[in-house]
């Protein structure tokens, strides 16, 4: 514990934060770190109940990004002396393919809100960790689009913004 906190002032010296500065990028990281974690188990849970295999496949693709997303937040949270949170279980539910879909398209644009969000929280103090989120929040407009895609051919009633 001692030698964690020792690193930390290390690394906030360093970097030149004030402490409540990092502390708040830590708190930031660990939030998206379980955000992103839950994420992966939900989009494989969906994935695995898609009708459609191409669909399938591509929530999976989708998990394996968040995936990353999540190793690249821990890094970070690892880098600065901090350790990484529980992430609590995200329970399965039943529902279709459909509303698994629209269930994934509005968690996905809650995260890109809250990534905008901390982005300017973190970016004056930690423009690499900023520049980081903006790499997940663009892999998330990316994510969006390809969820909206299937759900407009999974129900070619539906009409969806661009």
């Amino acid at each position: 514990m001692a030698e964690s906190k020792r690193w930390s002032r290390w690394w906030r010296k360093f970097l030149g934060l004030s402490p409540d500065g990092f502390y708040k990028a830590v708190e930031i990281l660990r939030e998206r770190y379980i955000d992103e974690s839950q994420h992966v188990t939900r989009f494989t849970q969906h994935a695995q109940k898609m009708q459609y295999p191409q669909f399938r496949e591509k929530l999976l693709h989708i998990a394996a990004e968040e995936a990353q997303h999540a190793d690249w937040i821990a890094e970070k949270i690892r880098t600065f002396g901090g350790q990484l949170p529980a992430v609590p279980t995200v329970a399965p539910d039943e529902k279709n393919s459909w509303q698994y879909l629209l269930a994934d398209l509005e968690a996905e644009r809650q995260c890109a809100a809250e990534i905008e969000e901390e982005v300017q929280e973190i970016q004056p103090e930690l423009p690499a960790v900023a520049e980081m989120l903006e790499r997940i929040h663009e892999d998330g407009k990316r994510h969006r689009r390809e969820i909206r895609d299937m759900l407009m051919r999974s129900d070619p009633q539906a009409l969806w913004p661009a």
